[in-house]
């Protein structure tokens, strides 16, 4: 089947805007139990919709859809306390506070966030569960990934070549995930003919990330589609929401697969696909507010080790519609302030 037919209604939803007629996308979904025994890995269905779309989800993954919904309930209430959460202000008006974190190679690799406010207390243990439930996932989306393409090798190599990264799932293993909790507030006031984000690709190899959850400061949820504001571009250029369910979680490639992955794979006619996506948060009530997770795999970190020839287009000369995703993320969890996307 092909991805394009997956598009399988118009959704008259609220482009944050006005009402526009825009397609239901309705990505491809693997369980997390087809994931974890690889075997979604190399179908026809899995690569094509990485090729051509670059984005899939997997649902089914044990206890999962508690521990998103547990986190983002406490997310934004936290995010009002928290020494950690820094705030920026986007041109439509919606305020986004923002709790960075990562996590290194290693045992024990995944590292706090200091709150400094008993009302984090309950979010904190919340997120720590979430966390390593997404960590577990996306170990076993870099295997399958990487088992579905043939890859010059290796993959990665230091200057010395002391070193090397043999293929995809090295490089997801051995690289820092750079970890966000957002949550956005648009004020009712706020410029309605203008998106919160404008359409970019990440920089990352790859983002996993929950679908957005609306919240009100009672930490209940309110009934609303969850991907509500998030859309994508799909090879024609065609504008779509995506059709996300409760329990995915979201695999989304970055620009990072046409700098690292793309030149070294070896089987004629496959190439991944960075997503271009944007996001309008939706209108909503003064007490309610947008919360997500994402956790990005960066390659920027390999820079001064690695001889990738992608320096200056990282740091410097990004397309347009290129998005340092990942260089935001390094500034945030370190001690040079806060860099907003």
């Amino acid at each position: 089947m092909k991805i394009s037919a997956a598009i399988v209604l118009l959704a008259f939803s609220l482009d944050s805007a006005s009402a526009k007629a825009m397609p239901l996308y309705q990505p491809h979904r693997i369980s997390y139990e087809e994931l974890v025994m690889n075997k979604g890995y190399g179908t026809e269905s899995f690569m094509e919709a990485l090729s051509s779309v670059g984005l899939i989800t997997v649902n089914g993954i044990p206890g999962y859809a508690h521990q998103r919904n547990d986190a983002l309930l406490r997310l934004h209430g936290c995010s009002l306390e928290s020494k950690a959460a820094f705030s920026h202000k986007f041109e439509d008006g919606t305020i986004r506070r923002t709790m960075a974190t990562h996590t290194i190679p290693g045992p024990g690799g995944a590292q706090s966030i200091s709150h400094d406010s008993d009302a984090c207390a309950s979010f904190d243990a919340a997120s720590k569960t979430l966390r390593s439930t997404v960590a577990d996932v996306t170990a076993a989306f870099g295997k399958s990934l990487g088992d579905s393409i043939s890859l010059e090798k290796p993959l990665l190599e230091t200057e010395d070549g002391m070193y090397a990264f043999g293929g995809f799932a090295d490089a997801v293993e051995n690289g820092e995930h750079l970890e966000h909790f957002h949550s956005y507030q648009r004020p009712v006031d706020s410029v309605q003919d203008e998106k919160t984000i404008e359409f970019h690709t990440d920089q990352g190899l790859f983002i996993a990330f929950t679908p957005g959850l609306m919240v009100d400061s009672q930490d209940n949820i309110i009934e609303t589609q969850s991907s509500s504001g998030f859309h994508i571009e799909l090879q024609d250029g065609t504008h779509a929401f995506v059709d996300f369910q409760d329990d995915d979680l979201v695999f989304m490639l970055g620009d990072g697969v046409n700098q690292i992955i793309n030149p070294k794979i070896q089987d004629e006619g496959k190439k991944l696909r960075a997503t271009p996506h944007a996001l309008s948060i939706p209108n909503h009530k003064e007490d309610e507010a947008r919360a997500w997770y994402g956790k990005c795999i960066d390659y920027t970190t390999w820079l001064p080790f690695f001889n990738l020839g992608v320096a200056t287009s990282v740091l410097s000369a990004q397309p347009l519609r290129t998005h340092i995703y990942c260089l935001a993320f390094i500034i945030d969890v370190r001690p040079y302030g806060f860099a907003s996307h």
